[in-house]
């Protein structure tokens, strides 16, 4: 299926969980100029991403319809400086976003100097925005859940193997009444592999829960994989692909 209703909630096979309350659309982690940025360390990727992002919010746009879009951190990839492929994205983005739906923008810890970009249109840049019940923080620092705290920063994925020792990850969500984790838009964001249960939020480190997981991928839609406290051990084999 292309989504599961959680408590009025959509989880999305898009990565997105829009808040149908509010029509409110939430994403995380695109993690816009990475391939400029690994270019600059000697590896060259195809400039895909960008691509991809547009026609990933089109598609959620003429789906969902939504009033509001929000960018829950890392919106772009470099830490100490604005690069040229960063800026000149982020605004074709932005520019893409502009005429279909208001949006709202959460720092992340990869966001430094975003505000200057932002500036540029009249955006602010929110340490945390709130609409509601619902608050959004991007993860990367403390911050108290209450009442219902939606996060990105870790890029939740689940590692799946077969009997041939062939592993695959599927992005995921991690869902509890309070705490719902977003998967990172990004293609490139590989995930931290929660069979480890080894978390970097200090949020997800303090607060733990047994979370729901719910997979997604983009043919097979929303994939309800159990509870957090049902996953093997690493040292056991992983759940079978089928």
């Amino acid at each position: 299926m292309d989504e599961i209703s959680r408590d009025g909630l959509t989880l999305t096979k898009y990565g997105m969980l829009f808040i149908e309350d509010y029509e409110t659309a939430v994403i995380a982690d695109l993690h816009i100029g990475y391939e400029d940025v690994m270019s600059s360390k000697g590896i060259f990727l195809p400039r895909i991403q960008k691509r991809f992002l547009i026609e990933r919010l089109e598609v959620i746009i003429d789906k969902y319809q939504p009033r509001q879009l929000i960018i829950n951190g890392d919106f772009k990839h470099e830490f100490s400086r604005n690069m040229r492929q960063e800026w000149d994205e982020i605004e074709e983005v932005l520019d893409f976003l502009s005429t279909r739906v208001d949006v709202v923008v959460v720092r992340g810890n990869h966001d430094n100097f975003l505000k200057t970009i932002l500036g540029r249109r009249g955006l602010t840049l929110y340490d945390k925005y709130t609409i509601g019940r619902y608050t959004m923080v991007h993860g990367h620092r403390e911050h108290e859940v209450r009442p219902i705290t939606i996060i990105g920063h870790e890029h939740p994925s689940i590692s799946l193997r077969d009997e041939l020792s062939a592993t695959v990850k599927v992005p995921c969500f991690l869902y509890s009444p309070d705490l719902i984790v977003l998967p990172a838009m990004s293609i490139y964001a590989s995930g931290t592999d929660i069979t480890k249960n080894e978390f970097i939020s200090p949020i997800l480190q303090k607060n733990k829960r047994d979370f729901e997981i719910y997979g997604i991928d983009e043919h097979m839609g929303v994939l309800p994989m159990g509870r957090l406290s049902s996953l093997p051990a690493p040292s056991e084999d992983y759940p079978p692909l089928r």
